[in-house]
């Protein structure tokens, strides 16, 4: 078979449904350091609006605490995946070659996919390996082949500016973090109401 595009995806919000346990974790962890000025779910979403690590360092956030945060979400229980996104990947693995490029720790996502069954990723790149989703992403293209066409599948409106710094064509999700109308603030290339009108773009 011959492959023709790179189909990279974010995890949370666009495969795993994890913002509540995220969004608590996060506040849970600023409120035991009293940050409480920052321990709200809008902070928590605000920050996605960029680079994530970026966003932390700019909130002053000492490195000990991020890496609570970090720990946190490893911690919280394993959360669902939307509706037809194993299906959704496993049919577009079959034609293509399909990476999830994360903020989360890899081990922590690649232990979520192997729990719900999911086949057909050929990597995950999580923040654990590089912090920089538009240098991952660049890194992906440099190692499945820059002859394909690059797609970054995502639900914030950081990944729509890192995706598209790294030279990815970006499709925005309604289904997850920050919504639809937030989201086409960033100007996707495309939109995707529901898992299953990813086939339909690819």
């Amino acid at each position: 078979m011959t492959q023709d595009k790179l189909i990279m995806f974010d995890f949370d919000g666009v495969i795993a449904d994890s913002l509540d346990e995220q969004s608590r974790a996060f506040v849970d962890t600023l409120r035991a350091h009293g940050l409480d000025e920052l321990a709200t779910r809008s902070t928590f979403l605000d920050f996605t609006e960029t680079n994530w690590f970026e966003a932390l360092d700019g909130a002053g956030l000492p490195e000990s605490v991020v890496t609570e945060i970090e720990n946190a979400f490893g911690a919280v229980p394993s959360p669902s995946l939307f509706p037809e996104m194993a299906g959704v990947i496993e049919r577009l693995a079959a034609e293509h070659c399909v990476v999830v490029i994360t903020s989360s720790r890899t081990a922590d996502v690649e232990a979520i996919l192997g729990e719900h069954g999911v086949t057909g990723v050929a990597e995950v790149i999580g923040g654990d390996v590089e912090q920089s989703k538009t240098r991952k992403i660049r890194s992906a293209r440099r190692r499945y082949g820059e002859s394909l066409e690059a797609w970054y599948v995502c639900d914030t409106v950081g990944d729509v500016h890192e995706a598209r710094d790294a030279g990815a064509v970006t499709v925005g999700v309604a289904w997850g973090w920050h919504g639809e109308e937030r989201l086409l603030g960033a100007g996707p290339d495309r939109m995707a109401r529901r898992p299953a009108d990813l086939l339909g773009l690819f």
